[in-house]
Order: structure tokens, then sequence, then C-alpha cells
């Protein structure tokens, strides 16, 4: 899980996670809230009524509390929420995945908490970028850093497969994934990347909107 960091890690407004959600009024669970930046632009636009945020370091948790209705302090791994079976029309998962020791058994039991009709909405970076392949092949170094691909907090990684397989193994069907493609690259590479075996490499991380797989129940 994510420790303590420069305060400006909590503190962006996440638009391309805000672009995801569709509607007005929705009921939100944003787990990793941060300082409740995007949460409370979500409730200003409209697209929210209601933003239960999650935060796992107490001073950010604080100052989230002061926008969203209301923030639970503590690790979702550990902690049961107060809500009925079904919910949110929403949960957001901004780049927490991968701070997980257990993300696919947390998925699952997040699911419990989304509606017929609702959606998760997640990023995640990808270990296959090509700086971080580059690093590693030709100078066989593996260097953590304070954010990024190799954030020192992450504990898990993810190819574009295996989030894929992450998703689907939790009862989730994809319905959006999108290639978060730095604008260097597609500038200067232009219909490079959007060969499908290259893509992969240009691609910094992933966003995901999946909804619960109704065959499964």
């Amino acid at each position: 899980m994510k420790r303590n960091k420069d305060v400006k890690y909590y503190s962006y407004l996440r638009q391309d996670l805000i672009d995801l959600v569709e509607g007005k009024g929705n009921k939100i669970l944003d787990v990793g809230c941060g300082e409740g930046i995007t949460g409370a632009e979500l409730k200003r636009i409209g697209k929210a009524k209601e933003i239960v945020g999650v935060e796992v370091f107490e001073p950010v948790a604080l100052k989230a509390k002061e926008r969203l209705d209301k923030v639970i302090w503590g690790d979702i791994q550990r902690i049961s929420l107060s809500y009925p079976e079904g919910y949110f029309d929403y949960i957001i998962l901004g780049d927490v995945l991968e701070h997980f020791s257990d993300p696919w058994n947390t998925l699952k039991e997040l699911k419990r908490y989304l509606s017929s009709s609702g959606f998760v909405i997640a990023s995640i970076p990808n270990i296959t970028y090509w700086e971080i392949l580059k690093d590693l092949i030709l100078f066989d170094r593996w260097e953590y850093v304070d954010a990024g691909i190799l954030d020192r907090t992450h504990l898990r990684f993810f190819t574009k497969k295996s989030l894929i397989e992450l998703f689907q193994g939790s009862g989730l069907v994809i319905k959006e994934l999108i290639h978060h493609i730095p604008p260097r690259f597609i500038n200067k590479l232009g219909v490079l990347v959007t060969l499908g075996g290259l893509k992969r490499f240009f691609t910094a991380g992933y966003l995901i909107k999946a909804r619960k797989n109704e065959n499964l129940g």
C-alpha cells in the first residue's frame, strides 16, 4: 500500500477517470481517494451525488474528509464496508491495485458492492513499457523510485494480458481498455504506435472500465 509521500502525490485531479463516469447523480466509491480532489470534481459537475473515499494514509484522509461525503481511513484489504451489496454505481481504483498484496481477492470483494448496472474504473501502470524493458535488458537495471511504474511501494506488476486476467478472474467484463501513450510518442511515431504488436511497449499505463459478468451472477 501507499506510504508517506510528497503531498503532491495525493492531490492530482484525475480527469481521465472522471471522463469514464457516465450519467448524473451516481454513488461512487473512490478507493485510494487521496485528498479527494477527483471526488470533489465529480460532485461539482454533477456526475456524483455521493462520494465515499477510502485512504490508507491518515493525514491525507483527513484532508479528503473536508471534500467528500465520507472518508474511511484504512487499508481496503483489511476493513469491512458498512454498505449493502450493490450500493455503488461506480467503484474507482486510480493507480491502487498495484499497491495491494492481493489485488485479485480485493477486486472480487469490492465487486460485491457494485450495482448490477455499475462499473469499476481503474488505472494501472504497464510493466512492459519500453523504458522499463530498455533498462532491464540493456543495463541489467531495475531501480525503484518515488513515483511512476517502478514506484517503490508497488507490490504487484501487470502486463496487458495479466491485468485482463485479473479483471476476468474477478468476475468482471472489460468494456473499455484504453492505452495511455505519452504524447511525445504519438507526435513522433504517429502510426507506429497503433500497430498491434508494438503499441503495448509505448503504453505507460491502461485505463479499464468493467462491469459485472452477468453470466456469473
